[in-house]
């Protein structure tokens, strides 16, 4: 896509000499960017702008633009299209709306456009977005005005679903002093989505960080494999997160792995930073900006003991450990207290020191501990009298932090007439609220672990591409039967139609059994009577069998026999087919614990034993697994088998919608586990 960014030559279209005309905007923005590339408008009344003519038709000009924009009457777009693929143009923007984001009935107008673009090998961007911004050569095409004083060049790249969050992406990222790469509004991604973006963007030298926004995900799997491949820090703000409308309390699976939570699993396992607000994409943004805290042990300088107490809180809350600082720095701090009131702690309270520059110092030797991994430094308010030294320590910050390769995390509070000032001193970001700033922080740190497990052995966690299988495979055999076939460990069981097949199966499996309606329009056996458990002899089971008889008239009856399972510690574990991830699994512990805590973890399937253990010990039940109070520690190895052998299951499956084992008994160390009740909907 690298001539979609950085064109020789660009077309626009829908240009009239109007004052209100906005695709004229395109070309004067082009202008005062510095484009250094040809222009060519285009509009069919013609005439001139700004010197420049506008032609009536792409056949009027002897050359090939690179990149064609498009501003008119979305009913023109497939001609223009066809037009523009005759002259041998390869990319296109197309910023109309009036495609089905507008009404369902210009359906065939998005088909039009794509058989146009098809036949031509046109890629194109949009349609409905206002369409890149790259600050590299000023390729500058939205159409409503700009103004280069109001940006600033960085090294952060936006792709953006709404061009409104695109535009303050762009304001914020310029007042903060973090700057912007390139701006990408793509619209109703008809064509080139996120991933064909990020993927450019993984490779482009001049962004460093990607920011996305998205409503929805176009194919989870390859964002997931895009994210996995890189060592750039990706932040993710999703919204579009109410539930589904779709009927889901059938299968506890659907009902706790909603779309939001799958979403929100998905991109923690590739290492995507996802956000939940504008604030809090800021401050990461800012963050990645600093050197990554490769540690965890954090040093504390304030100006305040109220804000060294909150300081303190942020730190635990986001499980830093404060960093012991030596005698070495203390004693160097000593020699500068003026009435001896300051306790030398982490954090340190440096209200009794009112030299500004002597923070330069106190800051560097708390660099240069061994034991510290990275410093926040809060001035919180500051005097007019104390703005220009500020300033020199804030860039002496954006100094120190690159020489030491430390993360300094400044929070300060300027005037209201020097906030902006404050702010643009150096690339040096400047933070306000002192929570978020730690949070973020954190995020860094995880995304320095997570470089470092890409680079041993096993590396990160990889969602692999899979090849679905369509085919219904064992489709038309039970759930038990299918689970048997990839390894999990199902109770003895029998079907029959009759007390005399019970009788015969429970003869050969060995009481106690439990009898079962073997019904896959019944999913909630247990509640409807269909299910009756312990039975310890032939009578028993008869008495049961005329019970579940009475209970479930009708001639085609089909019950299972199963043997009763030894108690255990029961766990959920589940399967469900995401539309934006595919084949998502599931994990928690059973009973009420899933049912009311809705305690459970998941991922992108297929996993591997080192995933499952993840799931397993990420769960606030997992102590119940590892042994509590006294109880043996529960067969850990043989539930992740299971775990990797289920993810198998639903990427080979995928008529497989919705899958519940549950119970499935872990018993302790070395002696397995076993399923003992397990339903499926199929597609």
């Amino acid at each position: 896509m690298q001539k979609l960014f950085y064109p020789e030559s660009v077309a626009v279209f829908g240009v009239s000499g109007s004052s209100t005309n906005l695709a004229r905007n395109i070309v004067q923005n082009l202008d005062r960017f510095g484009f250094k590339g040809q222009v060519f408008p285009f509009g069919h009344e013609g005439g001139h702008l700004d010197g420049r003519p506008i032609y009536r038709d792409i056949g009027e000009i002897r050359q090939i633009p690179d990149v064609a924009v498009l501003l008119i009457p979305a009913r023109f777009i497939p001609g223009v299209v066809n037009a523009c693929g005759q002259k041998g143009v390869h990319y296109v923007v197309i910023e109309s709306a009036g495609f089905t984001e507008y009404s369902e009935a210009n359906r065939d107008l998005e088909k039009d456009l794509l058989e146009a673009a098809r036949k031509w090998n046109i890629r194109f961007v949009g349609p409905n977005c206002i369409s890149i911004l790259n600050l590299d050569n000023g390729l500058a095409l939205p159409f409503v005005p700009l103004a280069p004083a109001m940006t600033k060049k960085g090294s952060v790249s936006v792709v953006a679903q709404s061009g409104g969050v695109a535009l303050t992406c762009m304001r914020l990222f310029s007042f903060e002093g973090i700057g912007f790469s390139k701006l990408i509004s793509m619209g109703n991604k008809l064509d080139l989505n996120e991933n064909d973006y990020l993927e450019f963007l993984i490779s482009d030298p001049s962004t460093e960080t990607v920011v996305l926004y998205l409503e929805n995900i176009a194919d989870g799997r390859r964002l997931l494999q895009l994210a996995a491949s890189t060592s750039k820090p990706i932040i993710v703000l999703k919204s579009n997160t109410s539930p589904s409308s779709r009927q889901i309390a059938r299968f506890h699976t659907a009902a706790l792995a909603g779309d939001d939570q799958v979403a929100e699993a998905a991109m923690k396992q590739a290492g995507i930073h996802r956000v939940p607000n504008i604030q809090e994409l800021l401050e990461t943004v800012k963050v990645f900006s600093l050197p990554l805290m490769k540690g965890n042990r954090l040093g504390i300088l304030c100006r305040s003991g109220g804000e060294a107490v909150l300081q303190a809180d942020a730190a635990h809350r986001y499980g830093f450990e404060l960093a012991r600082f030596s005698n070495a720095f203390f004693d160097m701090i000593r020699k500068e207290v003026r009435a001896g009131v300051i306790s030398m702690t982490n954090p340190l309270d440096m209200g009794d020191i009112f030299d500004i520059d002597f923070y330069m110092r106190i800051l560097e030797r708390a660099l240069m501990e061994v034991e510290v991994d990275g410093v926040v430094m809060a001035t919180a308010d500051i005097a007019d009298t104390e703005i220009e030294p500020t300033k020199r320590l804030i860039r002496a910050s954006h100094e120190l932090a690159r020489k030491y390769d430390k993360p300094v995390v400044f929070c300060t509070i300027p005037a209201k007439t020097e906030w902006f000032s404050v702010r643009e001193i150096s690339d040096m970001p400047v933070f306000s609220e002192s929570d978020l700033a730690v949070k973020a922080l954190a995020r860094s740190r995880e995304h320095h672990r997570r470089q470092l497990r890409k680079r041993t052995k096993g590396g990160g966690s990889v969602v692999p591409a899979v090849r679905v299988s369509r085919a219904r495979a064992g489709a038309s055999g039970g759930v038990y039967d299918l689970l048997k076939r990839y390894g999990l460990p199902v109770a003895q069981y029998a079907t029959a139609g009759n007390i005399r097949e019970c009788l015969d199966a429970a003869q050969q499996i060995g009481y106690p059994v439990v009898l079962k309606i073997s019904d896959p329009e019944i999913i909630h056996k247990t509640e409807a009577g269909g299910v009756k458990l312990n039975i310890r002899s032939s009578r028993d089971l008869r008495k049961a069998f005329r019970e579940m008889e009475d209970g479930f008239p009708g001639k085609d009856r089909v019950f299972l026999v199963q043997k009763m399972a030894p108690a255990g510690t029961e766990v959920i574990i589940g399967g469900r087919q995401d539309n934006e991830f595919g084949a998502v699994v599931l994990f928690g512990l059973g009973g009420i614990f899933v049912e009311v805590l809705k305690d459970v973890s998941l991922r992108v399937a297929p996993i591997g034993r080192r995933e499952a253990r993840e799931m397993i010990e990420e769960i606030r039940g997992a102590a119940l697994l590892k042994g509590f109070r006294g109880s043996p520690p529960a067969d850990l190895n043989a539930l992740g088998d299971c775990l990797v052998r289920i993810s198998r299951l639903m990427v080979e499956n995928s008529w497989i919608r919705n899958l519940d084992i549950n119970p499935l008994i872990v018993y302790e160390m070395r002696k397995g586990c076993v399923v003992v009740d397990a339903k499926m909907e199929k597609e």
